[in-house]
């Protein structure tokens, strides 16, 4: 693409972002009901860094050197953005423990069933059957199971990307051009050469989708699993919130939620298009 086309579609891309921030605030002024008295049921954009975000600082547990809403010391934009750190903090190690674990195990899986015909009768039906189980609907037995433990919390958001891993894994070594592979075994490549120096780098651009597909279920995991009773994370400020009615408070910690997600894509993207420099569909873009 070239590069005055690429300006036509970042300016595009900046008018609609613009205008949808104009939409969100007209609607505030527009529409007026509260969720409560006080709490509106669409906080404007200086209500949401002021106010709003101001009172984040409840969230703020106390330390380096800035005491606690809760041991009595005012509400401040110190202890907000503290309180945000942490709790983001808290949530990023969960969702990286998750996509690490999960990635793992279904890379793992998904090789494991074309290595040979038992180790696909042994891998391909169990992980098929949890592939098909619904990851919301695992959320109160994780819940029964491993309690408010951190590691309950990890291997529910490794359960929801390594499902998602085993079948773009699967999928992908079925689409290696078979020629590939009758060329490798000519030249006398051994089981492990076959996979580390021909099945591995052709199913590389395919798994550029696959990450993309994983990192969004790996956000939406990590919510849910705060949901399981986390004591921090950007998901207990949510429920917290959503207890009291406090949809700033919620709105923000989503746009929150918009602004890492977004961050973390643009890093995928950006580190498949270093391991994908070799391809020809990669320098086309």
């Amino acid at each position: 693409m070239s590069v005055p086309a690429r300006k036509r579609e970042w300016a595009v891309s900046v008018a609609v972002f613009l205008a949808l921030i104009g939409l969100w605030e007209i609607l505030s002024l527009v529409y007026t009901a509260e969720a409560q008295p006080g709490e509106p049921m669409i906080a404007g954009w200086g209500t949401l860094f002021t106010r709003t975000l101001l009172s984040l600082s409840d969230y703020w547990q106390g330390g380096l050197g800035v005491r606690s809403v809760a041991d009595g010391a005012p509400r401040s934009y110190l202890a907000a953005i503290l309180s945000l750190g942490s709790h983001s903090g808290a949530t990023f190690v969960r969702l990286i423990g998750g996509l690490a674990l999960g990635g793992v195990l279904g890379l793992a899986l998904g090789l494991g069933v074309s290595w040979s015909r038992w180790s696909r009768r042994l891998v391909e039906l169990p992980t098929q059957f949890l592939r098909a189980l619904p990851l919301l609907a695992m959320v109160p037995l994780f819940q029964l199971w491993f309690g408010t433990y951190f590691f309950g919390q990890v291997l529910f958001v490794a359960y929801g990307v390594g499902v998602i891993v085993f079948a773009g894994v699967v999928n992908a070594v079925r689409n290696v051009p078979q020629i590939y592979l009758d060329n490798a075994r000519a030249l006398g490549a051994s089981r492990a050469q076959l996979y580390r120096t021909v099945i591995l780098p052709a199913i590389l651009p395919a798994m550029r989708s696959v990450a993309f597909l994983s990192l969004g279920a790996g956000w939406g995991a990590v919510l849910a699993a705060e949901y399981l009773g986390a004591q921090s994370g950007l998901g207990y400020i949510i429920v917290y919130a959503q207890q009291f009615g406090l949809l700033d408070r919620m709105f923000l910690v989503a746009l929150l939620f918009i602004l890492y997600t977004s961050v973390s894509y643009w890093a995928i993207e950006r580190l498949f298009a270093r391991l994908l420099a070799w391809s020809p569909a990669e320098a086309a873009r």
